[in-house]
């Protein structure tokens, strides 16, 4: 059969043929793709897995495609670190399997419970009613789940669009804290009301204008009292629902500072007990490291310095501690560029040296993909560090008052 394909968009120069085991799962197509004068791909194709064992099983083994098109950038040598790294990115799954990893929580259950949690706003800001009973029900699963496999690797959903940040952020915070805290408590019913309300605890926007929420500018001081108010109507909303207390401060108070800065109420730390000072900190991270309407986002690492900094004014320290040795500067999952020119991926937090975690070799010295996975620990390893983040938030954000809103 022949196996060649030609662009029926416009005429090209130079062709460029692309081996169909290249290809990974989230590449867009930005041409038809013809194989013995059939189309097999329109463009602006989604490549699934599926799609690329179809062509596999018709004993395709290659696509001609026009130089420049997002599937023959694959077909050639990338021009820069950047491009290689792009193109190791696109392919996460796969990277993950090979070197023996999992995600704590499946990528398709968090974006499930994401879609969720806006419909469940969404009927809110309509004045519909809502069954808190599927809510509870979407954080019983992600318990299951994470009971499943704890050590997995921390994945946080990122941004489609600013004005979804609300319900991805919920989720993020949920699972964050759900890492945490799981060690703390053993009664299963408890645990499961404590994570709701960190799932919950920003219900109360569903009170604030889209307008305030998502204000690529600093808020004046009239928005900016209304968002203060968020925490109050995240109780309110959730004052029916027999959530447990515990729940309910995590709700109200995890805005609230130990020098009595925050608010809503200006507790001071004799009023934030443990598992509030936890939400903080879950909080914080995950605003600092999502990029918003308003400012750019930070990698994991400095968000970390900035919880360090913190501590004692804002922060408990002893709770941040524990935060820092459970997710690390670099949290399991995370693709990280050594001192020696080399790639890994995360796959092991060191809590006693929380800078230095075990890493999967996954791009050689030439940039590479290794053929067998090389594990090294760098903690063992004083010779090489790691010298940036190559996956995940990586802007430098602004200093701007609502990074924690």
């Amino acid at each position: 059969m022949d196996t060649s394909v030609t662009n029926v968009v416009a005429e090209f120069d130079e062709d460029v043929f692309v081996p169909v085991e290249r290809l990974s799962a989230g590449l867009v197509v930005d041409s038809d793709l013809f194989a013995d004068n059939q189309k097999l791909i329109s463009k602006g194709t989604v490549l699934s897995q599926s799609i690329i064992s179809n062509l596999t099983s018709r004993g395709i083994e290659q696509l001609k495609v026009r130089r420049g098109s997002s599937l023959a950038r694959l077909g050639i040598m990338p021009e820069s670190a950047e491009d290689r790294f792009a193109a190791l990115l696109v392919d996460t799954g796969r990277i993950y399997e090979k070197h023996d990893l999992s995600m704590v929580i499946p990528q398709e259950k968090l974006e499930s419970a994401s879609h969720q949690i806006e419909t469940f706003f969404c009927d809110l800001e309509l004045g519909q009613s809502v069954d808190l009973t599927k809510m509870r029900g979407t954080v019983d699963g992600l318990i299951r789940e994470f009971t499943k496999n704890p050590n997995g690797a921390v994945k946080l959903l990122d941004l489609e669009h600013f004005d979804r940040y609300t319900y991805r952020h919920s989720i993020n915070v949920g699972l964050l804290f759900l890492l945490n805290v799981a060690d703390w408590v053993d009664d299963e019913d408890e645990l499961a009301e404590m994570v709701y309300g960190a799932v919950m605890h920003d219900i109360g926007k569903s009170r604030v204008d889209l307008s305030i929420l998502n204000k690529p500018g600093p808020l004046d001081r009239e928005e900016w009292e209304i968002m203060k108010m968020h925490p109050v109507w995240s109780s309110e909303l959730l004052e029916d629902t027999a959530i447990s207390d515990t729940g309910m401060r995590i709700a109200r108070a995890h805005h609230e500072k130990l020098d009595g800065s925050g608010y809503p109420d200006g507790r001071n730390a004799s009023q934030i007990d443990k598992f509030v000072r936890l939400s903080t900190i879950c909080d914080v991270y995950d605003a600092i490291t999502t990029k918003r309407s308003y400012k750019n986002k930070m990698n994991f690492a400095k968000a970390i310095e900035i919880i360090i900094q913190g501590c004692g004014p804002q922060f408990d320290p002893k709770i941040a501690n524990m935060f820092i040795r459970k997710v690390g500067q670099y949290p399991i999952g995370t693709f990280v560029r050594l001192s020696d020119g080399r790639v890994g991926v995360v796959t092991s937090v060191n809590e006693a040296a929380i800078t230095r975690p075990v890493v999967s070799i996954v791009l050689d010295q030439q940039l590479k993909e290794t053929d067998s996975p090389e594990e090294l620990d760098l903690s063992e390893l004083p010779g090489i560090r790691i010298v940036g983040v190559v996956a995940g938030r990586t802007e430098e954000t602004t200093d701007r008052p609502r990074a924690n809103s």
